[in-house]
């Protein structure tokens, strides 16, 4: 896809007006983060695969255009609590909630008007009134309206064979929920769910049990597995828009910050075995910029690099 500009004149010439200038977007992998402690956990992880960053609310349709205006998206990754598509400190009224079955009624009142040339404020406006007059009860409000909308703009600008990561607890315990999601693209991608608890920030202390140390917040919610309590064997689920099923993996799920790899899908039980606790373990001090400053303060940076490289013998993945 291109952004298209209409150029009117070139240095006082005007026969460039019939031109069009094609630009191709900035293809991205996109982590959104609507809670209050913003990106502050991914900014202390080494991480060359996300662009983070923090809304308010999905439903700041606005900010989802200049997005949009500017990137196309390989992955996106959502980083909030169930159904709630804002920062929820700002208080429970303001909360951007949704579920299945407003985001079904809110397709039926776009379905009576014409396709937008843009979603804005104008159009959002139109799709409260038709919603008014096909609901004479409990009709969509704006915000249900304009969050929907939200989701449907970052969604239909994935790219084919794209994944929609929504980090959030028990938003698959209703699959059709995902299945609503995949409705707003035509390209072949996946909606991911999570039945369980995820863990959605992580700031945890480490100190050292044989010295007097310690330092504050140095692990994220990348490397590390994402469900913070395994009750629901179903793990994450993800709606294929290819195959128009849900696929139950029965995994957690990985997110990655260096390399290749996106995310991966891993075997576990209610606890982790020891092994898999120790690669978490390593991984976050591995990427953890606060865990590298506090080494080298203490030890050095010759001693630091050992570190990494041993590190590395045991975990090659993490390289």
């Amino acid at each position: 896809m291109e952004r298209i500009f209409r150029i009117k004149e070139v240095n006082g010439d005007t026969s460039f007006q019939d031109k069009t200038l094609i630009v191709d977007k900035k293809k991205i992998n996109l982590l959104i983060v609507l809670e209050l402690g913003g990106i502050t956990q991914f900014n202390r992880t080494y991480n060359d695969i996300w662009k983070c960053v923090k809304l308010e609310s999905i439903a700041d349709i606005e900010a989802i255009n200049k997005l949009n205006a500017e990137y196309e998206y390989k992955n996106i990754c959502l980083v909030h609590h169930g159904n709630i598509f804002s920062d929820t400190s700002k208080g429970k009224n303001s909360w951007a909630i949704l579920f299945a079955n407003k985001i079904r009624e809110i397709k039926q009142v776009i379905a009576k008007l014409d396709t937008p040339t843009e979603v804005d404020n104008t159009y959002v406006a139109k799709v409260v009134e038709k919603a008014k007059s096909l609901y004479t009860q409990n009709a969509p409000n704006e915000q249900k309206i304009k969050t929907c909308l939200g989701l449907k703009l970052l969604i239909s600008n994935l790219l084919d064979e794209g994944a929609f990561l929504s980090v959030a607890c028990k938003e698959a315990e209703d699959p059709s929920f995902l299945t609503e999601l995949g409705d707003f693209t035509d390209k072949n991608i996946k909606i991911f769910g999570n039945t369980n608890f995820s863990l959605i920030d992580d700031g945890t202390d480490y100190k050292y049990k044989d010295y007097d140390l310690s330092f504050n917040d140095y692990r994220s919610i990348l490397n590390c597995y994402i469900t913070s309590a395994w009750k629901n064997q179903n793990g994450w689920q993800y709606y294929d828009t290819k195959l128009k099923e849900i696929v139950i993996t029965k995994k957690d799920l990985w997110l990655h910050s260096m390399g290749k790899k996106i995310y991966t899908l891993l075997d576990r039980k209610s606890e982790l075995t020891k092994k898999q606790s120790d690669k978490e373990y390593y991984a976050q001090l591995y990427f953890s910029k606060n865990y590298e400053k506090f080494y080298i303060k203490n030890w050095g940076l010759a001693k630091y690099k050992k570190w990494k490289l041993d590190t590395q013998a045991v975990y090659p993945e993490l390289k």
